[in-house]
């Protein structure tokens, strides 16, 4: 997909990855509108961009419901739709409070499935569009002290791999981002939280090597790239590969298994 002229849209657009995404998104002449709950930053990365704002919180119902609608009245359509906010968690699921726990699962995950499902029939009577889903190297193996966060985006993984072969032939596209450890305010948190659950699996990873580093500039290169190429996944570090190839080999399997396979396209009209 070229992106010159083209419409995009980014959740969590007011810092960290999704601000970076922005400026990429921006400097391939797209034109960017983010969306978050704080209105000072998202009025700065707005002003850099030359682009769009909308204040919203992911976590509310209201907000999430009437969200595509507003995108649209904005911009007029929509061309790349990234769905980037997200929250993260450091303790045992057994202390964790329940409301953080709908906090999470609301943002990380009912929010994806909703504006997605908001978006896609958009993008379904264009005959064209991009979604972008932002899940984890968590969604593809565990780790103690992340259960929720892991299962919100490990969620989002099978959500979008399984949306894949129902779309598929339309020209809607989709990518799923799942990277390791990025440094931004979420990672931290993290690394500075030191309750038993986060230092523990943390330390141990750490000493193994297998905690890199990315940059939100790696992740928001390399998304922006996938886009431009119609990729299907954006998978970093490298070295981390070999998780998600055997995370995904049953959903490949599958994916074979239906070759030929032609399901109705019901949302079409008429």
């Amino acid at each position: 997909m070229d992106l010159s002229g083209k419409h995009v849209v980014i959740t969590g657009g007011s810092a960290g990855i999704g601000a970076t995404m922005a400026h990429a998104f921006a400097e391939q002449g797209a034109r960017v509108l983010v969306a978050a709950r704080s209105e000072e930053k998202l009025r700065v990365i707005a002003d850099r961009i030359v682009g769009d704002r909308i204040v919203a919180d992911f976590t509310n119902p209201d907000d999430v419901d009437g969200f595509v609608a507003t995108c649209l009245d904005t911009m007029g359509h929509i061309d790349v739709f990234v769905n980037n906010a997200g929250v993260e968690t450091s303790t045992s699921f057994a202390t964790t409070d329940r409301d953080a726990l709908r906090t999470i699962a609301r943002l990380n995950f009912e929010a994806t499935l909703l504006l997605t499902r908001d978006v896609l029939p958009h993008m379904l009577e264009r005959g064209s569009g991009h979604i972008v889903q932002m899940s984890s190297v968590a969604g593809a193996i565990p780790f103690p002290g992340l259960a929720a966060y892991s299962g919100t985006k490990a969620g989002i993984t099978n959500f979008t791999e399984t949306l894949r072969l129902e779309i598929k032939g339309t020209g809607v596209d989709l990518t799923l981002v799942s990277p390791g450890p990025v440094e931004t305010e979420m990672w931290e948190r993290l690394e500075n939280d030191h309750r038993p659950f986060a230092a523990v699996g943390l330390k141990r990873f750490a000493r193994l090597g297998f905690l890199p580093k990315l940059t939100p500039e790696q992740i928001a290169d390399a998304t922006v790239d996938a886009v431009l190429q119609e990729k299907r996944f954006v998978r970093l570090p490298k070295r981390y590969g070999i998780y998600h190839l055997l995370s995904n080999a049953p959903r490949r399997l599958v994916e074979g298994a239906l070759v030929g396979t032609k399901f109705p396209h019901d949302w079409k009209k008429g």
